[in-house]
């Protein structure tokens, strides 16, 4: 068994825990939080203290961390800070799911209960899978990306680095979100969504402040 640090005491933080503790892959589980400097303990484990204290839970025996924190912005500054105190990434994937043996996980990634994931998939560090997504065959989920519960990608789909597709949105076969780009819950895309925009509606559409909706995605 493998002692794992938890960043991040809130409700994403108590829905790791229940992923960490099903898989029966880590023990000890302890979190750390920079909001809760004066708390003991979160879902009956030790709250070390902030972010400060992980380099006092190396010394204590654990050895791996996963940020969990629902922000990629967050959750990407956060993982780099854990790996300078010499804690390794875990990978915590609920018993529930489904994972290809041909599928590549990476290091700091959360999959949650009900999340399938298939043949040739691509996912990189620090994501979140989170609870029924589907990601299909030959799909590519760069680092810091958030793919929200009921979200369904189809063959070959790609999201690129931070960005975030929210729940029960669908990609195309072969749709490309682009870096930081969000898609809004239950959007459909069809084709590619350019970096740092927002899409929302069937078939997706730029979303401008300004002037309401724009063209497809």
């Amino acid at each position: 068994m493998t002692g794992l640090v938890l960043w991040g005491a809130g409700g994403h933080g108590s829905v790791v825990l229940d992923c960490a503790v099903a898989s029966r892959a880590f023990d000890p589980i302890c979190f750390v939080d920079d909001g809760w400097e004066h708390e003991r303990s979160f879902h009956g484990r030790e709250l070390l203290g902030t972010s400060s204290k992980l380099e006092q839970a190396r010394k204590l025996g654990y050895s791996t961390f996963l940020i969990a924190i629902g922000s990629n912005a967050t959750r990407r500054s956060c993982f780099g800070r854990a790996l300078g105190y010499g804690l390794e990434p875990a990978v915590v994937i609920h018993p529930g799911a489904t994972v290809s043996t041909s599928a590549v996980i990476g290091g700091g990634t959360v999959i949650m209960p009900g999340a399938v994931v298939n043949a040739g998939a691509r996912i990189g560090r620090n994501c979140i899978i989170n609870t029924a997504a589907v990601v299909e065959h030959g799909c590519l989920i760069e680092d810091d990306v958030h793919i929200s519960p009921r979200a369904a990608l189809g063959g070959g789909a790609a999201v690129h680095r931070l960005g975030h597709v929210g729940i029960g949105a669908i990609l195309l076969p072969g749709a490309d979100v682009g870096e930081g780009a969000v898609i809004g819950a239950g959007a459909v895309v069809l084709n590619r969504v350019p970096a740092g925009v927002t899409v929302v509606g069937v078939p997706a559409r730029l979303l401008d402040r300004r002037r309401g909706l724009k063209h497809h995605a």
